[in-house]
């Protein structure tokens, strides 16, 4: 196929246009004016003209201007050939003069206005009289007629751009709406209804405005001559497109399972906006239909397809869609209209990018590209561009990427697009930051193209919603904690607003934010959501789900916080069984399920059986400890702890040291979780008498709690407990006090695991002694902390004994005798 032209409309071609789009014929172009015809504004004079017309209809018998093809008509009308009256007529000579002038080509020949015109045409009838009962019988046979034309002429008028409801019979009307109603209850699913309110009322916006859109589209050129046919033509040709869209959605509606109801409203929202309907500009540069009649209806039959592929896949039926959009892609190339070839291929491959069949795909979407190009299909080839930057950002190699990347920015800036493709682009890039470990760079992505999308898609898409996702998973890897927690918050209140309360969008976002406020220490708060999450997963998914393996995992961290390691344990058992059968017994998530098993048997003091359930996971790890170095790094963490447990801490410490080279080459030095395991190593050197060492590491990591984390937090407190501890070794023990009375306020304050204040409190204690002040309070400090610890003896053992030599000088007769504790296994 050629080159398609996308540039202006030529005037030859506006009549065949006009005729040809899909929905674009409201009238009959044979009342039209001259100046309509070459695209000029319409005024008073052009329905004179329209009005003429009518009326020599009526009056003879045929119209003034014939053909045989619209275009010989048109081609009639621009010249001013006017077929003569037939030769047995009797209209007065008189009235044809005066239609003869109401239809000259020139407006300003015409008469001044329509009632000028009724007003020569309204003779004095007495004048008739004179001439005769002839003439007054032809007096009544044009003054009747011009009754009837003009009673035609309004009734055309009022005909005219009322035809947008009928077009949307069958598509969104009541039966359809029963039938979805119907098919939504069906599934059972509690949101259900909820969820079919949302979607019905925004589909009767959506159809509204569609109907608003189509009317004012004709009226624009067919009533108020504002547009020309050629542009009225394309924008309802766009309007045509919308509501293939809309029917196709709603035909996936109407037979709607557990899925397609959980995807309703991102499906609803993700159809394509009206607006750009009346964007003349972009719609200008489209490509134009085929030329043949037999063509055209073939490509339209394959776009109806194409968007039911698009439907399917919103509505999360990925392998319908992925049937259908392989199918369309191989009959595609037999019409010889590349465009729509185009269309499909990249519709194929998006299908396989959204349902993670990615085998295939860079193929596709570069034969989509090539195909888009040579046709000037710009939209579908920047599109293609996109992908194919997002595939290698994602895949590797560097190189490719880079390429598709420049080429994307220059298909982006060359198209003009600043929505919904800039989005993707933009997501693309944080992506591949994020993947690097450059987590600044990602969060400026990731926000660029949430707020992007939110304005040129709505909040309650899915992309919108996706994006937001992963701003909030790059900020949170910044320790942003207050932006985080209020990006939460404000991404959960815009899910329950726009999607119900018991959406299944809001599982993920709402145990990311537990998950926060348990390192914050708000474990009320955090139990409060976790509640609702798993109200909402109880109703919305199967007992062995990825979606509960998530809640036990977030619910086997709440417990650990609150001290209840045996609930703990089974809720992450429970998670690591779940994942090992959905994402394999070697992924991330059954590893990190594991490990945190191995935690909750260590808080058990179930030591050899911690030592192997991490070990198994440390040999799954060291395959690619570059790709999983969250979980190796965590995992070296634990065995370090239970060598330290062990009182092996040299090993402890060369451990955690090699964890923090780990993080500092995957997180960086300033990263969160590279300071934690600053904590641990201070706390091997206090362990081991060097209590400078520890100092100087507590100090780091104060400075950076200070700038990215909550110092008022249990984390923030144990630190302060650390430094306090190392300033006592230092002989600072007076100094130290400030500081662990704060820690203590704080840890009083949140209710985390009790351990964390018997850590304060066994800290204050020993530098209350040492500066020999308030013995009662040395003594109640001492106890409180000592009872904590007796409930783990074998993993408190070192803390016992120093509590029991504190004990043992303020009240010798009464303090413990040594005790005979376990020796750690």
């Amino acid at each position: 196929m050629p080159a398609q032209d996308t540039g202006p409309i030529k005037g030859h071609s506006l009549l065949e246009l006009n005729l040809t789009q899909r929905g674009a014929v409201m009238g009959t172009p044979a009342y039209m004016a001259p100046e309509q015809f070459r695209g000029a504004t319409a005024d008073a004079r052009s329905d004179q003209f329209s009005f003429a017309v009518s009326l020599w209809e009526a009056l003879y018998g045929v119209r003034p201007f014939e053909g045989t093809s619209p275009s010989e008509r048109r081609e009639n009308v621009l010249a001013g050939r006017i077929n003569p009256p037939p030769s047995y007529s009797k209209v007065p000579p008189w009235v044809m003069r005066a239609l003869l002038r109401a239809l000259d080509t020139a407006p300003e020949a015409r008469y001044p206005s329509l009632d000028a015109l009724l007003a020569i045409l309204e003779r004095d009838p007495a004048r008739m009289r004179r001439r005769g009962l002839a003439a007054a019988g032809l007096s009544l046979l044009v003054m009747g007629s011009t009754a009837l034309a003009w009673s035609s002429w309004h009734q055309r008028r009022a005909q005219l751009c009322t035809g947008g409801p009928e077009k949307l019979v069958g598509i969104w009307d009541v039966p359809r709406k029963t039938a979805i109603e119907k098919a939504f209850f069906a599934t059972g699913r509690d949101y259900a209804r909820d969820t079919w309110v949302r979607v019905r009322e925004a589909l009767d916006v959506y159809t509204q405005e569609w109907q608003a859109m189509h009317q004012d589209t004709c009226a624009a050129t067919r009533i108020r001559g504002e547009q020309s046919e050629a542009v009225m033509s394309l924008r309802m040709a766009c309007l045509e497109g919308r509501r293939q869209e809309l029917a196709a959605l709603t035909e996936v509606f109407t037979d709607a399972d557990e899925t397609v109801v959980e995807k309703a409203i991102f499906a609803t929202s993700s159809l394509r906006r009206l607006w750009g309907c009346a964007d003349v500009e972009a719609l200008m540069s489209e490509v134009k239909p085929p030329e043949d009649a037999t063509t055209r209806r073939s490509v339209e039959a394959v776009r109806a397809q194409l968007a039911r592929v698009k439907a399917l896949t919103e509505a999360g039926k990925f392998k319908e869609a992925l049937e259908l959009a392989t199918e369309v892609a191989q009959r595609a190339p037999t019409l010889g209209y590349s465009p729509v070839h185009a269309e499909a291929l990249f519709m194929q491959a998006w299908v396989q990018i959204i349902s993670g069949e990615n085998k295939g795909v860079p193929p596709l979407l570069t034969e989509s590209l090539w195909l888009a190009h040579a046709s000037r299909h710009d939209t579908i080839a920047t599109s293609a561009t996109v992908r194919l930057m997002g595939y290698y950002n994602q895949r590797g190699p560097v190189e490719e990427a880079s390429r598709w990347q420049a080429f994307a920015q220059a298909s982006l800036d060359r198209l003009g697009e600043n929505g919904e493709l800039r989005a993707i682009y933009h997501n693309n890039r944080g992506l591949a930051f994020y993947q690097q470990g450059n987590f600044p760079e990602a969060y400026e992505s990731f926000d660029k193209a949430f707020a992007l999308a939110e304005q040129t898609l709505g909040p309650a898409h899915s992309m919108t919603l996706r994006y937001a996702s992963n701003s909030l998973a790059a900020l949170g890897n910044l320790d942003r904690m207050d932006e985080s927690l209020r990006a939460l918050e404000t991404l959960v209140s815009v899910g329950e607003r726009n999607l119900g309360p018991l959406h299944p969008f809001l599982v993920h976002p709402m145990m990311n934010l537990s998950n926060t406020y348990v390192m914050q220490g708000r474990l009320s708060d955090a139990r409060r959501i976790l509640d609702r999450v798993r109200e909402i997963v109880k109703r919305a998914f199967r007992s062995n789900s990825e979606e509960w393996a998530n809640y036990h995992l977030s619910a086997g961290e709440l417990d650990s916080e609150q001290g209840r390691d045996a609930e703990s344990l089974e809720h992450y058992e429970e998670a690591a069984r779940q994942f090992r059968t959905l994402t394999g017994p070697e992924s991330a998530e059954a590893l990190q399920s594991l490990v945190r098993v191995a935690e909750a048997q260590m808080a058990l003091e179930r030591l050899g059986q911690a030592q192997q359930t991490f070990q198994q996971v440390l040999e799954l790890t060291k395959k690619e400890p570059s790709q999983q170095h969250h979980i190796h790094t965590q995992t070296l963490s634990g065995l370090a702890t239970l060598h330290a447990v062990r009182g092996q801490h040299d090993k402890a410490l060369r451990l955690r040291q090699q964890v923090l080279e780990l993080r500092e080459r995957f997180l960086g030095a300033d990263h969160f979780n590279t300071s934690l395991i600053r904590m641990d190593i201070a706390n091997s050197h206090l362990e081991m008498g060097q209590p400078a060492k520890a100092l100087a590491l507590f100090e780091q990591v104060r400075a950076l709690f200070e700038k990215t984390a909550d110092l008022e937090s249990p984390v923030g407190a144990l630190l302060m407990a650390g430094k306090g501890e190392a300033l006592r070794k230092l002989g600072k023990a007076s100094e130290a006090i400030a500081l662990l009375e704060k820690a203590l306020q704080i840890v009083g304050n949140h209710k985390g695991r009790p351990e964390y204040q018997a850590t304060v409190q066994s800290a204050l204690a020993r530098s209350l002694k040492d500066t020999g002040q308030q013995p009662e309070r040395v003594l109640k400090l001492a106890t409180a902390a000592r009872a904590t610890y007796a409930r783990t003896p074998i993993l408190r053992a070192n803390e016992l004994a120093q509590l029991d030599t504190v004990l043992k000088r303020y009240e010798p007769k009464t303090a413990p005798n040594a005790l005979a504790l376990p020796a750690p296994p």
